[in-house]
C-alpha cells in the first residue's frame, strides 16, 4: 500500500500543479491570524478535499481520517502530501479523534482541518466538530472554499469533483470565527449555523466566478438538507 499511496499523491500534486491558480482571497489575513493564534481550525465541504490536497498539504494541517479500509489508504496519501492524519469517525472513535485533534492544537505544532460534512453527509450541512475544537483551544475557524472553471463531477452523495488540469481555480479564506470557551449549546448552535451559512455563500461564489452553476447545492442539484445535525 506505500508504494500505492506515493504514487496516488504524486499524481495529486502533479494534477493540481496544472491548475491555474487565477483568484486568492484574504490569504494574508489568513496568515497572520494562523501564526498571532499558534494554529487555527481549517474548515471546508468534503467535495472539496482533492484540490486542498494539493494546494495545501506543506502547512502540515492535521485531519481526522476514518478507521476503514479507504481510511487506511487515505491516511498514508495525506502522510504524504505533508498532512498529519488523526483516525476515527462515527461514534466509536470520533471522540477519542477530537481529543487528539485538540491536543495537537493546543501544542501550538499543528492546525487542524475539518471536512464539516463528511465523510457521508448530509451534504453541506456543518457538524459540531469543528466548533467544539475551537471553543475547547481559543483558536479561530478559518472557513476555505475552492472552485474551479471546469470540474469533473461524480455522481456521489455530495458531488464530489475534481479540477480539470490546466483550469482556472479560486481559493476563498473567510473571515475567522471565533467560540468562546464559556460558550453553551445555543451559541454553539448559532456559531454552527453562521460557519455553515458562510461556507455555502462561499462555494456558490467559487462555483458562480468563472459563469458556472452551483455543484452539490441541496434544493438545486441535490435534494434539500436538513437544518440540523448531531456529531
Amino acid at each position: 500500500m506505500l508504494v500505492k499511496s506515493f504514487l496516488a499523491a504524486a499524481l495529486i500534486k502533479c494534477w493540481c500543479h496544472t491548475c491555474r491558480l487565477i483568484v486568492v482571497e484574504n490569504e494574508a489575513r489568513e496568515i497572520v491570524i494562523r501564526r498571532h493564534y499558534g494554529g487555527c481550525v481549517y474548515t471546508t465541504w468534503h467535495q472539496r478535499m482533492f484540490y486542498f490536497g494539493g494546494y495545501f498539504g506543506s502547512r502540515h494541517v492535521a485531519v481526522m481520517i476514518s478507521k476503514s479500509r479507504d481510511g487506511d489508504l487515505a491516511s498514508e496519501i495525506g502522510q504524504h502530501l505533508g498532512f498529519r492524519a488523526v483516525r476515527g469517525s462515527g461514534s466509536r472513535y470520533y471522540r477519542s479523534a477530537l481529543i487528539a485533534l485538540i491536543r495537537d492544537l493546543k501544542s501550538g505544532k499543528h492546525s487542524a482541518g475539518m471536512y464539516a460534512d463528511g465523510p457521508q453527509g448530509p451534504p453541506r450541512v456543518f457538524k459540531n466538530g469543528a466548533v467544539m475544537i475551537a471553543k475547547k483551544t481559543g483558536k479561530p475557524i478559518i472557513p476555505m472554499m475552492y472552485g474551479a472553471k471546469r470540474r469533473i463531477v461524480f455522481n456521489s452523495w455530495d458531488r464530489y469533483f475534481l479540477p480539470m488540469p490546466f483550469t482556472k481555480t479560486a481559493v476563498l479564506y473567510g473571515e475567522p470565527i471565533f467560540v468562546p470557551a464559556d460558550a453553551d449549546s445555543i451559541t454553539c448552535e448559532r456559531i454552527r449555523k453562521l460557519v455553515e451559512e458562510r461556507l455555502n455563500r462561499m462555494a456558490d461564489r467559487c462555483d458562480t466566478i468563472w459563469g458556472g452553476d452551483p455543484v452539490g447545492k441541496p434544493g438545486f442539484d441535490l435534494p434539500p438538507a436538513p437544518s440540523v445535525i448531531d456529531s
